[in-house]
């Protein structure tokens, strides 16, 4: 995922893996999303 602003944050993608609420919750944090703006994104 990359920002307007340069910033960017890995999301790992595996075939048959799901990501973990513990991994999802950094990968928001450092995004500085809230699980709500996440869902609008999808």
């Amino acid at each position: 995922m990359r920002h307007p602003d340069g910033r960017t944050t890995v999301v790992p993608i595996h075939a048959g893996e799901t990501i973990g609420p513990g991994l999802m919750g950094k990968i928001l944090r450092d995004c500085e999303l809230t699980r709500e703006e996440f869902a609008l994104l999808l």
